[in-house]
C-alpha cells in the first residue's frame, strides 16, 4: 500500500458481489451516518484497526446498524440485533462472552483472543471475501471523503 496517501483518502474494488472500501488513516466507514448511507438497500461489513485507539467491527443492513462491537471486548455488542452474528464469532474465533479481566482468565497463561485478525476473518465468513496482499495491492479506484458532506 502506498504510505503517502493522505487521510480522508478511499480506495475502492470490486469483489465477487462486494465493494470493498479501503480507508487508509481513516474512520469514516464506522460513522454512522456514513453507515447509514453505505449500507442503504444492502449490507455493509466495516472493519476498523486503529493503532492508538479502539478496533471496532460493525455490520450493518439497509441503513441499520445491526451488530457492532470492538474485537477487544466482543461481550459488549451493540446495534438493532447484537447476538446476531454469536454463532459466526464463535467460528471466527471469538468467546462472545469474553471482556477484559474475566476472572477465569490466569495472566501468566498465553491466551488468545482476537482482534483485528478474527474481525476480518469474522467479515470473510459474513461476506465470502477474502482480503488478500493481491487485493490489497490493486487495481483500485481512488478518491477522497469529504467528512463536511
Amino acid at each position: 500500500m502506498d504510505e503517502g496517501l493522505f487521510p480522508d483518502t478511499v480506495l475502492a474494488g470490486r469483489l465477487g458481489g462486494w465493494t470493498v472500501l479501503i480507508e487508509v488513516y481513516g474512520w469514516q466507514a464506522t460513522e454512522l451516518d456514513a453507515l447509514r448511507a453505505l449500507s442503504a438497500g444492502t449490507e455493509v461489513v466495516s472493519v476498523l484497526r486503529h493503532d492508538h485507539a479502539s478496533n471496532y467491527f460493525v455490520y450493518a443492513r439497509d441503513g441499520e446498524t445491526m451488530t457492532s462491537f470492538n474485537p477487544n471486548i466482543p461481550a459488549w455488542r451493540y446495534g438493532s440485533d447484537p447476538d446476531r452474528l454469536v454463532d459466526v464469532m464463535r467460528e471466527a474465533g471469538f468467546d462472545p462472552g469474553h471482556t477484559p479481566g474475566d476472572e477465569d482468565e490466569d495472566e501468566d497463561e498465553n491466551v488468545y483472543h482476537p482482534a483485528t485478525d478474527g474481525a476480518l476473518l469474522l467479515a470473510a465468513r459474513l461476506t465470502g471475501v477474502v482480503l488478500t496482499q493481491e487485493v490489497l495491492n490493486g487495481p483500485l479506484l481512488g478518491g477522497a471523503v469529504d467528512s463536511r458532506a
